[in-house]
């Protein structure tokens, strides 16, 4: 009764089912979640397993960032949840784990958002780059740069008096080859020189190369990246593609009660 007084001001299409006791899994008050939303309809596929507060933190998501962002960035709505709910299993599926928050019917996992015109919305693709992408990237580029230094040669003192001017010429120093990192964008500083009759003419100068255009500001990035902040101010937990490999994919969801000191990543 509780749960359906929960669930009074919220449109959704749910199925109450008979209370989850599955060892420490479970939920005493379980609903079955079909579709949700007033104004805009919103089918979960397939209909996700959650408690009633899951539900009714899911429609104030919808409502307040999901649709206006889906609308701002596409000109058309979400219709369609793909994710998982239910699951009596760990954390991270480890067997020395504590429970997972899916195993009380608290949490959803969504990869997917299909739009009202049909497009689809993949975590997975549509994210584009995480930090840690770009702080990689950012290691790749840097190469070995050969650079020479000069270090004094006491045998050039030594010079016989027929090889004074040789020792002269070649300054006394001897070639010490080091290696040191810099960045790959990183330009010698060009040496002129008198052109010899028979040099090569001097190569054509590149074009200039198309900006490279940034991924993070395509519409998929950016209504995601929203979703995701919105989400921190509805659920105790949000877990996204920045916090590692494993949620690459999708939104992890849940109200775990965490005494107000929510985790959004």
């Amino acid at each position: 009764m509780e749960c359906m007084h929960l669930l009074a001001p919220v449109t959704a299409e749910v199925v109450p089912l008979a209370p989850i006791r599955n060892g420490d899994c479970g939920t005493p008050a379980p609903v079955l979640l079909r579709s949700i939303g007033s104004k805009e309809k919103v089918t979960v596929d397939p209909p996700f397993l959650v408690n009633c507060p899951m539900i009714v933190a899911l429609n104030r998501w919808l409502e307040k960032t999901v649709q206006p962002a889906a609308t701002a960035a596409f000109g058309s709505p979400v219709a369609r949840l793909i994710g998982s709910s239910y699951a009596c299993r760990n954390r991270y599926n480890l067997p020395n784990d504590r429970l997972s928050q899916h195993a009380f019917a608290n949490a959803i996992d969504l990869p997917v958002f299909i739009l009202a015109d049909g497009r689809r919305v993949d975590l997975a693709t549509g994210w584009g780059p995480t930090r840690r992408d770009l702080v990689a990237a950012a290691k790749a580029k840097l190469v070995p740069i050969v650079a020479k230094e000069t270090q004094s040669d006491p045998q050039a003192e030594k010079v016989a008096p027929a090889d004074k001017d040789a020792g002269e010429a070649k300054g006394g120093h001897a070639a010490l080859t080091v290696v040191v990192k810099a960045s790959a964008s990183q330009e010698a500083v060009p040496v002129k020189a008198s052109p010899s009759p028979e040099a090569d003419p001097a190569p054509p100068e590149p074009k200039a190369k198309a900006p490279v255009p940034d991924p993070l500001s395509t519409p998929e990035a950016k209504f995601l990246r929203r979703v995701h902040q919105g989400a921190c101010q509805v659920f105790s937990t949000v877990l996204g593609p920045e916090v590692n490999d494993v949620h690459r994919t999708h939104l992890h969801l849940d109200l775990q009660d965490r005494n107000a000191l929510n985790v959004c990543e």
